[in-house]
């Protein structure tokens, strides 16, 4: 036996056993990395779900009361302002009413006080002024023409007494007509304007308090969207003292992806950074996308793949922004992002 013979043996074995290394590793490689052909650009791979960039809207309601209706339907689309369930509020309807007629009497009063008299009461008093001058006119000169005569022989003292107290009279309501005259002239005092303009307010700002509670039992969209959850029925009571959600509502506007990626691969990520993101379900489609924002907390792993399964629990969430004109995809779809390599800063 060759002296060295033994040793050759084993020197050769663990050659052979390092030459098998790289090819198992390659192996490993090949089941636990997903196939990166379709995106020969990117650095690594991680896996995503389609989402809205403004998530899930919850309604509730403000109002206490017995749903009446519910116009609206899962997968709907619906506008902004767009009825989708309405309260049975018939007391406040009528309060409403009795508010509007309290206000519209509130504003009468107010125009009449700050418009003053009008044209044709003005013209009465001036005839009542008129009127009253001639009696008065009169009065004066048949006293005047009594006096002249001889009392207690052409005339007594009774008659002059009598045509004295008359001319005075006329004489008194002349100027009672006169005063009156003068005060519709002037028109409204300036305390009966404030009077009537802060009843007026009164009134305007109780109207609106019933309507702004009766708008509470009309539940609207606050945006454009789909409806994506109905949790109420007709015949529903609702109280505040249990707030409930009624609805559920995805916003129209820009998608987002959420993806997961691994602790190790956090050095290789960058708020900017170009992104190709592809699903199963549309094995021809391309999207483009960028990374908008980088978790700074490790949270627990939510998307399971099988080639994440002998990955750490605890990833990175990464948002990334699609971009736009891309294809019409829903919520919630799975997806594979595949990241190109950041540009080197500076």
């Amino acid at each position: 036996m060759h002296p060295f013979g033994g040793g050759l043996i084993e020197y050769r074995s663990s050659l052979k056993r390092v030459a098998t290394l790289p090819a198992l590793v390659a192996l490993a490689a090949a089941v636990l990395v997903p196939d990166t052909t379709r995106a020969e650009t990117s650095a690594f791979a991680a896996p995503g779900r389609i989402e809205s960039a403004g998530g899930k809207i919850a309604l509730g309601t403000a109002a206490t009361g017995t749903v009446k209706e519910v116009r609206a339907r899962e997968w709907d689309r619906v506008r902004a302002k767009d009825v989708l369930v309405t309260l049975d509020c018939r007391p406040i309807e009528a309060e409403v009413q009795a508010r509007a007629a309290q206000a519209s009497a509130a504003e009468a009063a107010f125009d009449r006080v700050r418009n003053g008299p009008r044209p044709g009461e003005i013209a009465v008093a001036v005839a009542t002024v008129g009127s009253a001058k001639a009696r008065a006119d009169e009065a004066q000169k048949a006293l005047e023409r009594n006096r002249s005569l001889q009392e207690g022989v052409s005339v007594t003292t009774a008659r002059v007494l009598e045509l004295q107290r008359d001319a005075a009279i006329s004489a008194a309501q002349l100027a009672e007509a006169q005063a009156r005259l003068s005060l519709l002239r002037e028109g409204s005092r300036e305390e009966d304007v404030r009077e009537a303009q802060s009843n007026k307010s009164n009134a305007v700002a109780e109207l609106e308090n019933a309507r702004a509670r009766l708008e509470q039992c009309f539940i609207r969209a606050p945006v454009s969207g789909v409806v994506a959850d109905v949790l109420v029925t007709p015949g529903q009571f609702l109280s505040l003292a249990v707030p409930t959600t009624l609805l559920q509502i995805i916003p129209e506007g820009d998608l987002m992806v959420r993806v997961e990626v691994d602790p190790r691969d956090l050095a290789r990520v960058c708020v900017g950074q170009s992104v190709t993101v592809k699903a199963e379900a549309f094995p021809n489609v391309t999207i483009g996308a960028k990374v908008e924002a980088i978790s700074p907390v490790l949270t627990p792993r939510t998307f399971g793949s099988p080639w994440v399964e002998a990955r750490g629990k605890d990833i990175e969430p990464v948002l990334l922004r699609l971009d736009r004109g891309g294809p019409d995809i829903p919520i919630g779809l799975p997806v594979t992002a595949y990241f190109a390599a950041c540009r080197p800063k500076g």
